[in-house]
């Protein structure tokens, strides 16, 4: 389905009232307007798209937070595969030592070890916890906690498709007619812009169906 013209895979049904409010009270405030929407719309899902991080004053970099989690009252505490579903996430959450008890509620992953935040505690902004990389890889190495916008607004309109992450989609896709339009709708999602960089690659990986 589409969110705010981004596509998103593996939704689940929409939240009911009844399991927001379960989640408002083991987070101990009231959730936003935009992340309620999100919640009765899609509740969760998987979404391929990247996001621009400052992880210090010299470093940025994309990352991808391409599960968010979604609401389900069923299993609170302990359930098989209740993982990226609140309020499990954020029971779990809990009990590592220092984790807010009020106000900071976990709403997506990488899939690896970087999460990304609501802060509730002064406004409504979307932070991330992201994790260091190895030594090897000539990257960022050191942990940091990063303000990503200043609501779930603002985080879904962010939201892009990098340059690296297109050309690596179209040097490697299988490429089909359904693989073709389905990436075409992909890329598109996140704006036309991508077009004028990337017409000789596409055209060249995809030759019966230019753009």
């Amino acid at each position: 389905m589409k969110y705010k013209n981004l596509i998103i895979e593996d939704t689940h049904s929409p939240a009911q009232e009844s399991d927001i409010k379960t989640l408002e009270r083991t987070l101990g405030k009231p959730l936003p307007e935009d992340y309620k929407a999100f919640l009765r719309s899609c509740n969760g899902g998987y979404l391929e798209y990247d996001i621009l991080l400052e992880a210090g004053k010299t470093s940025a970099e994309y990352l991808s937070f391409s599960t968010l989690y979604h609401v389900s009252s069923e299993c609170e505490n302990e359930c098989e595969n209740e993982w990226e579903s609140n309020p499990f996430e954020l029971n779990q959450a809990k009990q590592q030592a220092g984790f807010p008890n009020v106000g900071v509620l976990p709403i997506g992953g990488d899939g690896g070890s970087s999460v990304l935040y609501l802060d509730l505690r002064e406004g409504e902004q979307v932070v991330a916890s992201v994790s260091g990389l190895p030594q090897w890889t000539g990257l960022r190495q050191d942990s940091a906690l990063v303000r990503v916008a200043n609501s779930f607004s603002e985080y879904i309109d962010k939201l892009t498709i990098s340059d690296e992450t297109i050309k690596h989609h179209i040097e490697n896709f299988k490429v089909t007619e359904a693989t073709a339009a389905a990436t075409l709708d992909w890329f598109d999602s996140a704006g036309l812009q991508w077009r004028a960089k990337f017409t000789a690659l596409w055209n060249e990986h995809v030759p019966f169906k230019q753009v």
